[in-house]
């Protein structure tokens, strides 16, 4: 085994300017302390192309991604789905390693 690799989950999330400090309410709840946030990202999915009204922020997106063990990544995998199935968004699951 290599000691110097860590098994991890990377969690991505799409979701709404408006929503985003409830995302990060929902983290903070599950001991999520660290994350990375890119804001106003534009793209097309199932629902046409998004893309942010520059006066507004309305219907603006925000990408936001943490790393976290299996443990506390079952702890909320719930949580982030009722948030997503709510608020609306969407969240990517990916098994990474995390060099140490």
């Amino acid at each position: 085994k290599n000691d110097k690799m860590k098994n991890m989950k990377k969690i991505e999330v799409i979701v709404e300017t408006v929503y985003l400090n409830r995302l990060l309410d929902l983290f903070k709840q599950k001991e999520i302390t660290g994350y990375t946030i890119i804001p106003d990202i534009q793209g097309c999915g199932g629902h046409g192309l998004k893309m942010a009204d520059d006066v507004t922020d309305v219907f603006s997106n925000n990408y936001i991604f943490t790393v976290c063990d299996e443990e506390k990544f079952l702890f909320m995998i719930e949580d982030i789905r009722s948030f997503i199935k709510k608020y609306g968004g969407k969240c990517i699951i990916t098994d990474v390693m995390l060099l140490q």
